[in-house]
């Protein structure tokens, strides 16, 4: 999960990890505008072989690999957020 407007800042190695030990990692580089979301939607299903769920804060053109198409889907700032907020205050994260 990306908020942080520095873009690139979701390395491969990291993402290739979360791929090796979850079936559909989660990818959401949320910052925008696209140049400084934490990826691109590209590298996010080039790095997982096309098994993430991926939505970003910028839209983002769809990726052709392997003979396939996928659609990155651009959450809404405005109902994302809210949530993530709350939830991460109820967990009590720090």
């Amino acid at each position: 999960l990306g908020m942080t407007a520095v873009g690139g800042l979701f390395k491969e190695e990291m993402i290739r990890e979360m791929a090796a030990n979850c079936d559909r990692p989660i990818i959401f580089p949320l910052s925008n505008p696209t140049t400084k979301a934490e990826c691109t939607a590209e590298q996010a299903f080039e790095w997982t072989n096309g098994t993430c769920i991926f939505a970003s804060g910028s839209p983002f053109d769809p990726v052709n690999m392997n003979g396939k198409t996928f659609y990155p889907t651009q959450c809404n700032n405005m109902y994302v957020f809210p949530g993530i907020g709350l939830g991460a205050t109820v967990a009590g994260c720090k």
